[in-house]
């Protein structure tokens, strides 16, 4: 759990954006991973002050406390774990539901999850938990592994989840909704809302890519109804069309590679050749359109 370069980026986005972190939570007390020297090209680009940090202690990393306070202006910085091992603030489970008499309820500007909820089994009751410590008005922020990160936690996500958790009708907006590849500091890929394009928004490539999401709540409501897949909850997509059982649909190549017992070879052999050819940095146009990341963070603009 932690602010590495994509994260701290986001976060300079999401202030851009009018987020507010006054008061600010993670969800995990965040540590500090930015390079010294990337650390400096960011503070350059966004004209911050240098940034001052408590002298390390033996054997504990670099916390978000100073980085809150100093460049994002942050009077309250707390966090949240289910044990006590990194110093947080409040200790709570989050597969437990967070309850009224407990502190914090409702009053959060910014709710943090840089790679926490993965972690976590029972994510309807953690997601629930950051939205009621959410105040409205104030933003969540993610991020959390979507591609090739099998094994890091229980979970990689589809941003389908997010854009149907972020609605109206479960008292939030969304703001943005991003890909970010661990190996490409300079980039993200703005995704496409399924919904808008109608049809699913897949990916597949060869890096790890974690989803990057802001969200703002609008309303406290009672309760939230369980998302579903927009395709399954818009059938209008699927145009069910009469097939003759008897007709073979085939194209005349798929009918001369199967006479002659080729057509699973072929298929094999296409089948690989799609995936070198997805394997690399870009991702496929019009479902995500790369953003150049230092000028979405210079000042006055946004994406």
């Amino acid at each position: 759990m932690g602010i590495d370069l994509h994260n701290l980026g986001l976060l300079g986005h999401a202030q851009d954006r009018g987020v507010g972190f006054a008061r600010t939570i993670g969800i995990g007390r965040q540590a500090l991973f930015v390079d010294a020297p990337d650390l400096e090209r960011h503070r350059v680009l966004r004209g911050l002050p240098a940034l001052v940090e408590p002298a390390p202690e033996a054997g504990r990393g670099r916390y978000f406390e100073p980085l809150m306070t100093q460049w994002f202006g942050a009077a309250t910085v707390d966090s949240v774990d289910a044990s006590a091992y990194e110093q947080a603030t409040l200790l709570h489970d989050m597969n437990l539901p967070w309850s009224a008499d407990q502190p914090g309820l409702g009053s959060y500007d910014a709710v943090l999850d840089f790679g926490c909820l993965e972690h976590v089994f029972d994510f309807p009751v953690a997601w629930r938990n950051c939205a009621a410590l959410c105040r409205i008005g104030g933003h969540i922020l993610h991020s959390l592994p979507a591609n090739n990160l099998t094994g890091h936690g229980f979970y990689q996500f589809s941003p389908e989840l997010f854009f149907n958790l972020y609605r109206a009708k479960n008292g939030f907006e969304l703001v943005g909704l991003w890909f970010a590849q661990k190996a490409d500091a300079r980039h993200w890929w703005k995704v496409a809302n399924p919904s808008t394009v109608r049809r699913r928004v897949t990916l597949r490539n060869s890096h790890e890519v974690y989803m990057l999401v802001i969200a703002r709540k609008v309303a406290d409501l009672a309760t939230m109804p369980a998302p579903q897949q927009s395709d399954y909850a818009q059938q209008e997509w699927v145009q069910p069309t009469a097939v003759d059982p008897g007709v073979d649909s085939r194209g005349a190549a798929a009918r001369t590679l199967d006479s002659l017992g080729l057509l699973d070879t072929a298929r094999a052999a296409r089948d690989r050749l799609r995936a070198i050819s997805a394997s690399g940095f870009a991702l496929p146009a019009p479902d995500y359109e790369r953003i150049t990341v230092a000028n979405l963070l210079r000042r006055g603009t946004s994406r």
